[in-house]
């Protein structure tokens, strides 16, 4: 999962932006507020997108690594369905 999505923020969201999405999951998964073995995995992965996207470095290389544009959609419903069907 992209680590955007998993903030639940858009890639031009500012730094303020992402440390608001970042605090309201944080409480809502952390372990001391939250027993299930879900919750711990998910404030991980919380943890470790934040990590990267809050940081203005590797933030950028993270984009530069990540990020493709796709230009023709038809390219992404042939792999989905050749996935799907294998």
């Amino acid at each position: 999962m992209d680590y955007f999505e998993q903030l639940g923020v858009s890639r031009a969201s500012t730094t303020l932006e992402i440390k608001k999405a970042y605090r309201k999951l944080a409480n809502k998964y952390h372990p001391d507020r939250n027993d299930s073995a879900e919750a711990k995995e998910q404030f991980q992965l919380i943890q470790a997108a934040y990590e990267v996207i809050s940081d203005p470095k590797k933030r950028s290389a993270y984009l530069k690594s990540n990020y493709t544009v796709i230009t023709d959609p038809r390219a992404v419903a042939d792999s989905f369905w050749q996935s799907a069907l294998s």
